[in-house]
């Protein structure tokens, strides 16, 4: 149809930075403006909503701090779906991945010997452990893709299924990790020597969120400086010409999905330790899936997924003062999500291109 008006679509080369930025904002602008429609359908006042969700999110200290502590996991699992989605590799598996960290390193609490040890060492091995106990499963992914050619993304979904299954039996037998005096599947308390301690005397923001930034800058160089960075971005753009090159693809895979486990299973080990002090279904309400929405959102940049978990972290953080004070719907929050997640991209799909006349050759 454009053709025959003498029109055509063309891709830009080049964007300005600037104009990238503007059409996150603009994408935002519009989330919150098709989110507040809903609202006012509703019989809810949008205006009023927002600010009492803004309030609720940075409106002081103590928030601002609960805002940080809600985006740790946000941005393990934003880093965990940047490693993967660099090499093109789909991984939705960050949520089973949280919650087989989780495990692992209460597994291994269980076992060691903690009299005697000070917190810093426990705290380093559990935290370990549940890098481990993600990674194994984001491996286990790999391995099945590698071995028996398994589309990552039906066998990460599927494992996220698995693996909250096996928590819900151990959690719901007397023999294994429930309590003895709980009536809810959730283990016993953790020994309060050993949760991570608060930073700051108002609050509940811990290390994880400074850890987590920090890994944030670490998984910036990597893909930045090292080989191996340059071996996901490789096969990422060009997967077969990356087999040409002498890659291993699947040994590439494999790391990659070990990897991307890890960063996710650890923010399962950080929300035990630092959040919950013991293992229960909420260990992660979602974290993994919107961790992907995070790093979507700013087209897998390491650095700037620091400051969308901690935008995400406040929405979901000022959506529980907001549900509570206004009486808005709880699925406000996933609609939020949704929009902004939708309007972004949209907005920067279409600064992608252009239209422009069809030049006629006399």
């Amino acid at each position: 149809m454009l053709k025959s008006l003498g029109l055509e679509i063309t891709k830009r080369e080049k964007i300005h930075p600037a104009v990238q930025i503007l059409a996150v904002i603009f994408g935002l602008v519009l989330a919150l403006v098709i989110t507040g429609w809903i609202m006012s359908l509703t019989g809810n006042d949008p205006v009023e909503s927002f600010k009492v969700m803004f309030r609720g999110a940075f409106g002081e200290k103590r928030k601002i701090l609960n805002s940080l502590m809600r985006s740790t996991p946000l941005l393990l699992a934003a880093l965990a779906t940047v490693i993967a989605f660099k090499a093109k590799v789909w991984s939705i598996g960050q949520e089973g991945q949280i919650f087989a960290g989780a495990m692992m390193s209460f597994a291994v609490y269980r076992l060691i010997d903690t009299a005697g040890l000070s917190r810093p060492i426990v705290l380093t091995i559990v935290v370990l452990a549940g890098v481990l106990g993600g990674a194994l499963l984001g491996g286990l992914a790999g391995w099945l893709r590698t071995r028996f050619n398994v589309d990552i993304i039906i066998s990460t979904v599927l494992l996220n299924y698995i693996i909250t299954t096996m928590l819900l039996f151990l959690l719901y037998d007397h023999k294994y990790w429930m309590g003895a005096n709980n009536y809810y599947p959730r283990s016993d308390i953790i020994a309060k020597e050993y949760w991570f301690p608060i930073l700051g005397e108002t609050g509940r923001l811990y290390a994880g969120f400074i850890i987590a930034a920090v890994l944030a800058l670490v998984v910036y160089w990597v893909l930045k400086r090292t080989p191996y960075g340059y071996d996901l971005r490789a096969m990422g753009n060009n997967p077969i010409a990356t087999q040409f090159k002498g890659i291993d693809v699947k040994k590439l895979i494999l790391v990659t999905m070990f990897i991307s486990g890890g960063l996710a299973g650890m923010a399962g080990a950080f929300e035990l330790f630092g959040v919950h002090h013991n293992v229960n279904m909420d260990i992660s309400p979602g974290y993994g899936y919107t961790g992907i929405i995070v790093a979507l959102l700013v087209d897998l940049n390491p650095i700037m997924v620091i400051f969308a978990a901690v935008f995400f972290g406040g929405l979901i953080n000022g959506s529980v003062t907001m549900i509570t004070s206004t009486g808005v719907h709880t699925s406000i929050t996933y609609v939020i999500q949704a929009m902004i997640l939708i309007s972004v991209l949209v907005s920067r799909a279409l600064i992608n291109y252009r239209i422009r006349r069809i030049k006629h050759v006399e």
